[in-house]
């Protein structure tokens, strides 16, 4: 049996480092704060990479932009109120995260507004809305059965 190699285990809501080195303008460089926003089935230990959205302490009024402040972050909580970049959205390599500094809860309410705003910037809103009526139908066929 072949062992996996062990790229360590984050979960979604994480808050972590990263490494994002030299970029072209526009695009978020450096080592900065992201969220983690990959799914936990796509973050465990064997995977290479995460995907995670950069945060700003720039803040503009941009309507994708979720605005998290210092006690929404579980463990070591940011130092100001940042803005939740969706727009630049990016998988990395676990390699390029610094470190961890804590978490918000998946069931905490600006979770729900960086689902809002995933939505919102990868225009899937149709389709949310679909999956949720198939979901509601299936769930009314079981209840039948």
């Amino acid at each position: 049996m072949k062992k996996f190699k062990d790229y360590g285990k984050y979960k979604r809501g994480d808050v972590v480092y990263v490494d994002f080195g030299h970029k072209p303008p526009g695009v978020e460089g450096g080592i900065r704060p992201c969220v983690i926003v990959s799914c936990d089935a796509s973050n465990h230990n064997g995977a290479p990479m995460v995907t995670v959205c950069p945060l700003s302490s720039k803040l503009k009024p941009i309507p994708v932009h979720v605005r998290i402040k210092p006690n929404d972050v579980k463990g070591y909580r940011l130092k100001t109120i940042s803005d939740f970049l969706p727009e630049d959205i990016q998988t990395v390599s676990k390699m390029a995260i610094r470190g961890k500094t804590g978490f918000i809860p998946v069931d905490a309410d600006v979770m729900g507004e960086i689902d809002r705003a995933l939505i919102r910037q990868l225009n899937l809103l149709a389709t949310a809305r679909n999956m949720v009526m198939e979901e509601l139908n299936n769930g009314s066929e079981n209840e039948k059965n």
